[in-house]
């Protein structure tokens, strides 16, 4: 019975930590990318404009940007963006995210709109990069 009871409980340990979220390396975003760049046919004239924060609206960036907070576990397609994720992605090295969490949560909107996914997450993504642009582009040299 004890063991029954060791053995059940190492499974719920374990299921607790499978849901946690895995923060992303340099080598991580390299590669997701690369492959979105490639499924979503981004051209290079695009992907220059993204290297200066420059993300124009439209589908072809639209579904590049869905496809790496999709590809991060930082958004899903029926339910949007995954706060508490983004807050560890983006949150490295800080003791006190509160206030990034905040940041987060106004642009994590619950899409009344209506919009579909790829214009949610881009939605998003536009927000959170106005409000913290210093924010991603320390996190984008770290990984570079």
């Amino acid at each position: 019975m004890k063991n029954a009871v060791a053995i059940l409980l190492c499974a719920l340990i374990g299921l607790a930590s499978a849901g946690e979220y895995k923060v992303r390396t340099a080598e991580d975003l390299q590669k997701v990318r690369k492959e979105c760049a490639e499924s979503n046919k981004v051209t290079e004239a695009l992907v220059a404009k993204y290297k200066t924060f420059e993300y124009p609206d439209d589908e072809i960036t639209r579904n590049y940007i869905k496809c790496i907070f999709n590809k991060f576990d930082l958004f899903e397609d029926t339910k949007g963006f995954k706060v508490d994720n983004l807050v560890a992605q983006l949150g490295q090295g800080r003791e006190d995210k509160t206030l990034l969490k905040a940041d987060i949560e106004k642009c994590a909107d619950k899409n009344e709109q209506k919009s579909t996914p790829n214009a949610w997450a881009y939605r998003g993504f536009k927000c959170f990069l106005s409000k913290n642009l210093p924010l991603v582009q320390a996190a984008i040299q770290k990984k570079n």
